[in-house]
């Protein structure tokens, strides 16, 4: 270029730049047939038309259009005046920097011939990814449960047996990844200041985080079946309800009938009486057939109770049971311990003759409640609310055994007799029955839960083998309802029996068969009750008959025990009347209360003790005891 063509161009912009064109169009050429020459086959840069570089410049301009099965391949290079260059290439290293600057955009234009890359996949487990080499996601499946416990319900994601994600739960009981769930109690007390579960909003902590192993988890639900069981027992119960109540109807209909032939018989003695003009005691008196009754009541003894002792078994109050042994000839007291180095309860042994106070046998730390005897195992077992059941041999006066009731309180006891001598029954607080061996005292052979009633179970008797029972059984009394355990094939069933509550006390008498509750004052009955009376069977289910009830006073503030004590051909019921502060004897043959003495103490047990002099009654205060001598008309 000489010195005025640079002038007059260098005066003329335009034209400058055409010149550079010119000079500049056969260096780009040749770099750009090398980048294509170099990076397509021969056959397709030959084959490279008008047509096809007007197709890729439609698809540039159609940004989402899709391109054909088998894109053609594509120049660049245009018309030498549309290409953006200014540089002057003056060396091979600036050809090749030229060259890595078209490289991309080269790229770009075959890439848009292809597909959308893949929307991101779930994250398979360990072992799926070994299988398979490669991370594909799992189709999706019809059934919500196959899934359903086994993501986390954070992320969505499996949850792992190791590592960061592995399974958790929290105290509320819901399963999340580890990692899931440290980061959303972080961020959860971040903004609410409040760490809660995600599914439940309870409260929880990072400690409350807590590690499972399960290969896999699903859970089962069962809530339909469950609530056809709860009908079915609820069903199996109404059941027994309606079949106990049959026969207690059908019992009242025996003993209205009853009643009927005898009222009957009555009146056609007294018809038949007036028909003949009598009317005296002594017509009356001569009737064999309908007298006889008359003469047989008038040939009963009669029964008075007279003091005979009164001593002090201990100075601090606290004497609440009074059991016998005819076996051992003992009279023993519950009673609080006078010493001070071993404070708690215990029993007081009294020699029966002379009635005299004897040694003290420190049981437990809490108030006794209950006591039972086993004459054939000269076993003692005491019952004071605590979780253990303790047994003593009354020979050595040692504790033999100590048995647990699943850490409940015991408040009643009792040894079996005769086939079943080492059995030792428990009842607890919440209603529960338990059955142990004496000789197996870790193992509870039987365990009988309460089902509707959950009131304390404060006496229970074994029932021997009868004519009734052939089996024999065991009688529950809680302090709302009486339940009866008869064995069958060494299984016993309970049947709850018809007599009303609440009840203070249940003694049974295995010579006379006869069972005496003591039962509160409440809305239907104003006056409390003493309920003698005996078991029987009506079309195999069994009842209670009851033979008379006694009438006592109408406020009930204390636990009070009564007895029964059989006399010759006669029963005696002595009980405590807490209003009057007196001690009633009733006589259930002549059906009316034959005596009554004033007490100045409240009687908190009774019991007959029959010894070689004689029969009496031993009346339990609270640090006292009272000997009644009972005496008969006949003697």
């Amino acid at each position: 270029m000489s010195d005025s063509d640079s002038d007059g161009i260098g005066n003329d912009p335009p034209r400058l730049m055409l010149h550079l064109v010119d000079h500049l169009r056969d260096p780009v050429m040749e770099v750009l047939n090398y980048i294509f020459d170099d990076q397509m086959p021969e056959e397709d840069t030959e084959s490279v038309s008008d047509a096809d570089v007007e197709a890729v410049e439609s698809v540039d301009d159609e940004s989402n259009a899709e391109a054909e099965e088998q894109p053609a391949p594509v120049e660049t290079d245009d018309e030498p005046e549309e290409v953006p260059i200014v540089e002057r290439p003056t060396t091979s290293h600036q050809a090749q920097q030229l060259q890595q600057q078209h490289q991309p955009l080269t790229e770009e234009v075959v890439n848009l011939s292809t597909p959308s890359p893949p929307k991101k996949r779930k994250r398979l487990s360990p072992a799926a990814s070994h299988e398979t080499g490669t991370p594909v996601a799992k189709a999706p499946s019809n059934d919500d449960d196959e899934d359903d416990g086994m993501t986390c319900p954070i992320c969505l994601e499996s949850w792992e047996m190791s590592g960061d994600h592995r399974l958790v739960s929290l105290k509320c009981g819901h399963l999340f990844g580890e990692s899931c769930i440290r980061r959303w109690l972080t961020e959860s007390q971040r903004q609410s200041a409040v760490k809660v579960c995600p599914q439940c909003k309870t409260k929880a902590a990072n400690r409350d985080i807590r590690c499972l192993y399960a290969k896999r988890l699903r859970a089962i639900d069962r809530t339909e079946e469950h609530g056809m069981r709860r009908d079915l027992e609820a069903e199996r119960r109404r059941s027994q309800s309606l079949t106990t109540e049959l026969a207690t109807v059908k019992m009242a209909l025996s003993m209205t009938a009853n009643k009927l032939n005898a009222l009957q018989l009555d009146y056609d003695r007294l018809r038949q009486v007036v028909r003949s003009g009598g009317g005296g005691r002594g017509a009356f008196a001569d009737d064999i057939d309908s007298g006889g009754s008359l003469k047989q009541l008038n040939q009963l003894a009669s029964h008075r109770l007279y003091m005979e002792k009164n001593f002090e078994i201990t100075r601090e109050p606290g004497c609440r049971v009074l059991l016998y042994s005819a076996a051992h000839s003992t009279l023993i007291a519950s009673q609080k311990s006078a010493q001070n180095l071993f404070p708690g309860y215990g029993v007081r042994f009294i020699d029966p003759p002379s009635f005299k106070p004897l040694h003290f046998l420190h049981t437990s730390a809490q108030l006794v409640r209950d006591i039972g005897f086993s004459e054939s195992q000269h076993l003692l077992t005491v019952a004071s609310r605590e979780a253990r059941l303790k047994t003593f041999d009354i020979r050595t006066r040692l504790c033999s055994s100590v048995f647990s009731a699943n850490d409940k309180q015991v408040w009643s006891c009792a040894l079996d007799r005769n086939e079943r001598e080492h059995f030792l029954y428990a009842g607890d607080l919440r209603g529960g029955v338990y059955v142990f061996d004496v000789r197996f005292p870790e193992t509870i052979l039987s365990e009988f839960q309460a089902d509707d009633n959950f009131s304390p179970v404060i006496n229970i008797a074994s029932v021997p083998a009868g004519k009734v029972f052939s089996n024999g059984g065991f009688l529950v009394c809680q302090l709302s309802v009486v339940k009866f355990y008869e064995y069958a094939n060494d299984t016993a069933v309970a049947t709850r029996l018809n007599v009303d509550g609440p009840f203070l006390s249940m003694q049974y008498d295995a010579v006379q068969d006869t069972v005496l509750f003591s039962s509160r004052s409440n809305a239907q009955y104003p006056q409390s009750r003493f309920i003698l009376g005996q078991l029987d069977k009506i079309d195999g289910v069994p009842v209670f008959k009851v033979k008379t009830t006694i009438f006592g006073s109408p406020a009930t503030p204390f636990m009070t025990r009564p007895t029964q004590l059989g006399v010759e051909d006669n029963t005696l019921v002595v009980g405590y009347l807490q209003d009057n502060k007196q001690l009633m004897m009733y006589d259930v043959r002549r059906e009316e209360r034959i005596q009554t003495m004033p007490v100045n103490e409240v009687i908190y047990d009774i019991c007959p003790v029959n010894t070689s002099t004689g029969t009496y009654l031993a009346a339990l205060t609270d640090n006292k005891c009272r000997i009644y001598k009972v005496n008969s008309s006949r003697n």
